[in-house]
């Protein structure tokens, strides 16, 4: 019976490693797919002419600059644990929580900024150029806390050693993902640079 047992909960580990790849995939495939058409939008949208350009926060460019340092601090967790060295892998991955968390504090302080100079979300105030704006940068930070919930449980099993060189897929499913939204916030924060700005 124990031997049922123990060959049922390697089977289903060996299911979750060999669909945990192409299912994080699949979604970032969802994820591009949604957010290219919301910026195609934007520009049907300039078709009519008289598109209002906005004056883009500079929290955005410091928002820029933390993210590519958490993709880096939390890739460093990731060869920390291929070499076995799990202090400096939890080191690197509270690193890049805190990344995280100054990267949606960056983003509220560019909200607040738009806000302040007269850029509404919504309302009889606001226009399309900053309703697209929040629109974009807040999805995009909706996106991000979901990944630092996957950042979190990553920590937890990192600091139990649950990680190892022959066990590291949800690590490298997280990390798969945190660098996407990099690579996302990148290519928002220039089309928001040069498109509405």
């Amino acid at each position: 019976m124990s031997t049922l047992t123990a060959e049922n909960i390697n089977y289903k580990e060996e299911l979750k490693r060999k669909t945990s790849k192409p299912l994080i995939w699949i979604g970032i495939v969802s994820i591009i797919m949604f957010f290219g058409g919301l910026t195609s939008a934007v520009i049907v949208s300039q078709g009519g002419g008289g598109f209002l350009a906005i004056e883009m926060p500079f929290a955005f460019t410091i928002s820029t600059f933390i993210i590519v340092a958490s993709s880096l601090s939390f890739h460093f967790g990731l060869i920390s644990v291929k070499k076995g060295n799990y202090s400096a892998a939890k080191l690197s991955i509270i690193i890049t929580l805190i990344f995280g968390l100054l990267f949606v504090v960056t983003q509220y302080m560019g909200w607040t900024f738009l806000h302040d100079n007269g850029y509404y979300a919504a309302g009889k105030e606001s226009t399309q150029e900053s309703s697209f704006l929040y629109l974009l940068t807040g999805l995009h930070v909706v996106h991000l806390i979901g990944g630092l919930f996957s950042l979190l449980v990553v920590l937890v099993k990192t600091m139990k050693n649950k990680y190892s060189l022959e066990n590291l897929t949800g690590m490298q499913v997280s990390i798969t993902y945190w660098h996407f939204l990099g690579a996302l916030w990148i290519y928002l924060f220039l089309f928001l640079r040069f498109i509405i700005a």
